[in-house]
């Protein structure tokens, strides 16, 4: 049994959702996996206890397959994180161990530039003031005649 965990992205940042693929190989048939458990955290380190179903060895035949789950961690923060997984064999010990461990990094965000400054109307204004005068004016102007 071989045990891989994925981050996806690869190089996740603060925007991205973060998820991490959990994939067991088997090399003979048929462990499976029973359970994949909930994921946990506990500061920056995030764990899932998966139970797995180990045949008697004289019900084993020669095989190779796999299980998988995707897990969601969602939006993280800047910083650095560990995925762990733990394993129990439901044929052996009712104690979990640690299988595999997969350190990973989210990045900070890109920094958005400061909004663009609008432009001062004032300019606008004063012109708009200045035919609204003119017009004013000749009105009253037209009215004298």
């Amino acid at each position: 049994m071989s045990c891989r965990v994925r981050v996806v992205p690869e190089q996740p940042t603060e925007l991205d959702d973060v998820k991490v693929v959990v994939n067991f190989l088997f090399y003979t048939d048929p462990p499976y996996v029973v359970d994949f458990g909930a994921v946990r955290r506990n500061g920056n380190v995030f764990s899932v206890d998966v139970i797995v179903w180990v045949p008697a060895k004289e019900r084993v035949r020669p095989s190779i397959h796999n299980d998988s789950f995707t897990y969601n961690l969602g939006r993280l923060e800047a910083g650095e994180y560990t995925f762990r997984v733990y394993v129990q064999a439901v044929h052996g010990s009712n104690d979990y161990w640690l299988v595999y461990e997969e350190p990973f990094t989210v990045s900070a965000s890109p920094t958005l530039d400061a909004a663009p400054e609008l432009p001062n109307f004032s300019y606008v204004l004063v012109l708009l003031s200045l035919v609204s005068a003119m017009i004013v004016l000749l009105k009253v102007s037209k009215r004298k005649k």
